[in-house]
């Protein structure tokens, strides 16, 4: 599944929001086997009752002079396979404004709710149109998201994802991000993720709220993004519905 800004962070906008703290310890989380609040760090092991469901996911992320909005609809066919599909609005007073779209295949080879970690593989495919331009191939990537469980009750898990990126007409860039999340009272969360990708490195962090467990989600979080083309920290905000 798949994340993204226009130019250097452009396709790094994704979806969901919601965060309010910097990268927690990695040993002590507390989260769901799946819908996860993060940007880059969203592809993971899933629930082994994620079958034939939808999920739509939206935020809103604003970085220095850089504004975009996301509508990130996924299918999960069983519990080893998904498809999602990134339709995003850019709006950048220093590069202009333009669309994107990121289609993401993931497949998991095993299930964490059985064997205590999973992992799988991910492939994405980005494509962009500057305002008044035409569609055009952005970058394919290849990445393997690995899920650690560290306890039986599901409640504490670590994300790692790494990967590999082809932006077009560029050399190969090797990507990585590493995120946790820890229950800190009833349906409220803070997370964290620490992410190298193809256009820069993005710190997130934030908090949680289930409107309804497992079900309706918002987000409220806050984000830093440093890159060759754009440097700049700002708010994210989402809403999340999830097994439609």
């Amino acid at each position: 599944m798949a994340f993204l800004f226009h130019g250097t962070i452009a396709r790094m906008t994704r979806l969901f929001a919601a965060l309010c703290l910097a990268l927690l310890s990695l040993l002590s989380l507390a989260a769901h086997a799946a819908d996860r609040p993060y940007i880059v760090a969203n592809s993971g092991a899933a629930e082994e009752d994620e079958e034939q469901v939808w999920a739509v996911e939206n935020w809103y992320r604003q970085a220095g002079r850089q504004k975009s909005f996301t509508i990130a609809p996924e299918y999960a066919f069983n519990p080893d396979n998904s498809l999602q599909a990134e339709f995003r609005r850019v709006l950048d007073r220093d590069k202009g404004n333009g669309h994107e779209i990121e289609i993401e295949f993931k497949h998991l080879f095993n299930r964490i709710a059985r064997d205590g970690w999973g992992w799988g593989v991910v492939l994405a495919l980005d494509t962009e149109r500057p305002e008044g331009g035409p569609w055009t191939h952005a970058a394919t990537s290849l990445s393997v998201p690995l899920t650690l469980q560290l306890d039986e009750a599901s409640a504490s898990l670590v994300h790692l994802n790494l990967g590999v990126a082809k932006p077009k007409d560029e050399r190969r860039v090797f990507t990585g991000v590493i995120a946790a999340e820890r229950e800190v009272w009833r349906r409220t969360s803070l997370f964290a993720e620490l992410a190298r990708e193809r256009e820069g490195r993005l710190l997130h962090a934030g908090v949680r709220h289930w409107i309804k467990r497992e079900r309706l989600a918002l987000d409220v979080a806050w984000q830093r993004v440093r890159s060759d083309e754009l440097r700049g920290s700002g708010v994210v905000l989402g809403l999340a519905w999830y097994d439609l």
